[in-house]
C-alpha cells in the first residue's frame, strides 16, 4: 500500500517539473508553431471575454490561476482571461 501511494506521489510530483521537450507543463510553448492560429486572434487581447465566443472550437477559456488539464491539444485555442475577465494571453495547447 505504501508503495501504491509513493508511486502516485512521485508521479504527480514529475508532472509538475520541466517537460522532456523543454515545454514547461502549463502547456504548450509559446515559441513553436502556431498550430491553431492563434495569431490571428491577437487582437482580443485586452478585450472582454464576451468576444472570444467567435473563436471556432476547439477552445478552453480559463482564469489565469485556474486549474486546467495538462493535456496537450495542439489544436486547442487557449483564452486565458484576468480576474475581470479580460482577455491576457491567447495561445495553443
Amino acid at each position: 500500500m505504501k508503495t501504491g501511494i509513493a508511486l502516485i506521489a512521485a508521479a504527480a510530483l514529475t508532472a509538475c517539473g520541466p517537460q522532456p521537450d523543454g515545454g514547461s507543463s502549463t502547456g504548450g510553448s509559446t515559441d513553436g508553431p502556431d498550430t491553431c492560429n492563434a495569431a490571428s486572434y491577437a487582437g482580443m487581447i485586452g478585450q472582454d471575454a464576451v468576444v472570444a465566443l467567435s473563436i471556432p472550437d476547439p477552445k478552453r477559456q480559463y482564469r489565469l490561476g485556474d486549474p486546467v488539464t495538462m493535456d496537450f491539444n495542439a489544436q486547442r485555442v487557449n483564452i486565458v482571461l484576468d480576474e475581470t475577465d479580460t482577455i491576457i494571453d491567447i495561445k495553443c495547447g
